[in-house]
């Protein structure tokens, strides 16, 4: 069965580069955009900044952990944490966004 709207969140990961290893995957829960308001988000992304462009979108992650090996729930500070100790890490989000959104699952024929 297709659902004519959809859910209103999704879980996809995103591959966030980390120095000197293998890639990093983020589980995020992202919020959904129809056409028209993914269009206007990327227009805005620029000027509103990756931080707050980012957190309009992410509604929450898991499986992310502290130097200790504590969980962090995702907040707005927890990503700018995130997008400060990684360089490359915002660009990879939104290429993680659009990608999810945009792209359907292929499953194995």
């Amino acid at each position: 069965m297709f659902k004519i709207v959809p859910n209103p969140t999704f879980v996809a990961e995103a591959r966030i580069t980390v120095p000197g290893a293998d890639a990093g995957l983020l589980k995020i829960e992202w919020r959904h955009q129809g056409r028209a308001a993914l269009k206007d988000w990327m227009e805005s992304a620029s000027a509103k900044g990756d931080g707050d462009a980012l957190h309009a979108v992410i509604a929450s992650w898991s499986e992310v952990v502290d130097v200790l090996g504590d969980p962090v729930n995702y907040s707005r500070s927890a990503l700018a944490d995130l997008l400060d100790a990684y360089p490359t890490a915002a660009g990879e989000l939104f290429q993680a966004y659009i990608d999810a959104l945009t792209e359907s699952r292929l499953g194995n024929s």
